[in-house]
């Protein structure tokens, strides 16, 4: 795979690309969507550094309220009034309220800003994303909501990056779903595209170690960009401070798994079932702008930009705040 991994340029470079981008303070706008209320730990260094390396506003939208968590919440009861979250039907009754709960907690520590909770339905595991929008979800109705968020949820300044769930046939198909959707959205605003309506350019994050490129066959929106650079990486052994070494991104996200309680197995999953050192990020060819490179050199500089202020030996930008 054509895989970014940036090289340093003269601290003048760096200083004149970050200028010329505009990303400076909360100039950078991210709109993260997210099937359930805990699929953000899967991008937590990233979003985490998005905020507090790059000073970027995060906002997030969760598509499902994620009732059908109950089958993890028995050794959390306890905490919760002791309400037998893990019968399912006090579960779907309690856990919306308690899971927003504890993404607010998560997204407190990843520094996510708002929150827009779309409170379909999360009856059941399946992978096929036909069943989910026939017995699940309404289609319709989360692309209006989230055409809506893109435009407005940001005043009306925007987002400038939209970070979603990869689809592939081996997630969840609640994650493939939203992923699918926002996709479409996407293509639906560039459809119907006036002046006063931005859009953003999305990437889809990676569930799984990836050793080879996505492909998802279902749906041409899909399509990883074939002009490369067209995956980028976040290395989660980064270290958090230039005075420490032992704190990482590993930290973070173990952080932001422990605010999920009621998912008693995301921590041991995190650490075993799904541990990597990168977190995996691919670009779409829905972003392709004929004959301008601008939305593909934003992503670039992003990750540049990540690499530079972690190389805490090289007198980066970090050391001098």
């Amino acid at each position: 795979m054509g895989a970014f991994r940036p090289q340093l340029d003269t601290q003048a470079d760096f200083l004149k690309n970050f200028i010329y981008l505009g990303i400076m303070n909360s100039a950078l706008a991210v709109l993260v969507v997210i099937a359930h209320p805990d699929d953000e730990t899967i991008f937590a260094g990233f979003i985490h550094a998005l905020v507090h390396k790059l000073h970027a506003t995060v906002d997030l939208v969760c598509v499902t309220n994620g009732e059908g968590g109950f089958r993890h919440s028995a050794p959390c009861e306890y905490l919760y009034d002791n309400l037998e979250l893990s019968n399912e039907s006090i579960g779907r009754q309690h856990l919306p309220r308690i899971r927003k709960q504890e993404l607010f907690a998560s997204g407190k520590i990843l520094g996510i800003r708002k929150y827009f909770f779309f409170d379909q339905l999360d009856l059941k595991y399946d992978r096929n994303v036909d069943i989910v929008f026939a017995e699940q979800w309404n289609k319709k109705l989360i692309i209006e909501l989230l055409e809506q968020v893109i435009i407005t949820g940001n005043s009306t300044h925007g987002y400038d990056v939209m970070l979603i769930m990869l689809p592939s046939t081996q997630s969840h198909g609640h994650h493939t779903a939203s992923g699918l959707l926002a996709l479409e959205t996407i293509e639906h605003l560039q459809k119907n595209k006036s002046s006063n309506i931005k859009i953003p350019t999305v990437i889809g994050g990676a569930e799984f170690v990836l050793n080879e490129l996505p492909t998802y066959l279902s749906n041409p929106l899909v399509e990883i960009c074939s002009i490369l650079p067209n995956e980028f990486r976040f290395n989660r052994t980064w270290k958090l401070s230039s005075t420490t070494n032992i704190p990482d991104y590993q930290t973070i996200v173990t952080w932001a798994c422990s605010e999920h309680k009621s998912q008693g197995s995301l921590i041991a999953e995190t650490l075993t079932t799904f541990t990597r050192e990168h977190e995996q990020y691919f670009y779409f060819s829905i972003n392709n702008e004929q004959h301008d490179r601008t939305r593909i050199q934003l992503i670039e500089h992003i990750f540049k930009q990540l690499a530079h202020i972690h190389e805490y030996n090289t007198g980066n930008v970090l050391k001098q705040q």
